[in-house]
């Protein structure tokens, strides 16, 4: 008597999509999880929160695991394809060859896209923590005297290297430094930091890596001619003057970032969006803006010193 099996397609099917399904939980509840590790950290990694649910990285997110799963579909549509090809007489691999040539400048294209989303979400948080860096910048200069041009608690918009704002704004450009461009053709100008960085190593008896030359110059350039920082002017007091800012009153502070978009193609499909901009240096290069803020309580100057009295 002769039996047949049954086929085991649909529960084959079937069990492929529950492993799916249990992987996409797990995904979810992966970040989930960190996402409230974040959360109950509380305010020293506040910013970082703010990072990662704003508008730019939940875009940014979306996009990526949409490209990944395209990417996925068309790889797979590739596979099936060379499915009836393979094992056959070696004349028809040519037909292998159109069909890998017709799907390979889709997948490269989604290859380049994921890798500038990818550095895009990672800008945004060093955007971010620039901010923080900012306003614990503006905390600890704001207070100080910076003589009849800026005196305590007085801020003003000077553009010269004694101000108070470019304190802050040296503080998020080297926040940002990482992110920004390194090319040849940017001129550095800003070479204090890259000089105390090579003594740094000299005094310790170590050469200076590649990287503490002219790159980290250029770089702390980009990052100091594409910042912008902006304080939001101190609340309205009838009992003081409104130019000054009081003691442990909140500090906002706004860091405005141009950037820059580093993978070629895809640099400019991404400049095409709400934000982006071409550079002024070089040829193709573009960057997206990207805004932060960050609020601290203005810290204050004690003028005091207190006398402990012991019985």
């Amino acid at each position: 008597m002769n039996t047949r099996a049954k086929p085991r397609g649909n529960r084959s099917h079937r069990g492929g999509w529950i492993k799916g399904l249990a992987a996409a939980l797990v995904a979810a509840g992966a970040v989930a999880a960190a996402y409230a590790a974040v959360w109950l950290a509380g305010p020293p990694a506040a910013w970082l929160f703010r990072a990662i649910t704003s508008p730019l990285f939940v875009y940014c997110g979306a996009l990526l695991a949409a490209c990944g799963v395209l990417f996925a579909v068309l790889a797979g549509v590739l596979w099936q394809a060379g499915r009836p090809y393979r094992g056959r007489r070696r004349a028809e691999e040519g037909n292998v060859l159109i069909e890998f040539a017709l799907v390979l400048p889709f997948l490269l294209l989604l290859s380049l896209l994921m890798a500038q989303t990818s550095l895009v979400m990672v800008g945004n948080v060093c955007v971010h923590y620039s901010a923080f860096c900012a306003a614990r910048a503006a905390i600890v200069t704001v207070p100080k005297d910076y003589g009849a041009g800026e005196p305590r608690n007085l801020l003003r918009d000077f553009s010269d290297e004694t101000s108070k704002l470019h304190k802050m704004r040296m503080a998020a450009a080297w926040a940002l430094s990482g992110v920004s461009c390194g090319s040849e053709e940017i001129t550095a100008s800003q070479d204090a930091l890259a000089d105390g960085i090579g003594r740094f190593f000299s005094v310790q008896g170590i050469e200076p890596p590649a990287w503490a030359d002219q790159g980290l110059a250029r770089r702390f350039t980009y990052a100091m001619d594409h910042t912008e920082v902006t304080v939001a002017p101190p609340e309205v007091d009838e009992d003081d003057d409104d130019e000054y800012f009081d003691e442990h009153e909140d500090l906002h502070v706004t860091v405005r970032h141009t950037l820059y978009l580093a993978v070629p193609t895809a640099a400019k499909l991404f400049a095409m969006f709400p934000g982006g901009v071409e550079l002024d240096f070089g040829d193709g290069e573009y960057g997206t803006v990207v805004t932060a803020s960050c609020t601290l309580p203005n810290e204050g100057v004690q003028d005091y010193v207190d006398i402990e009295r012991f019985p």
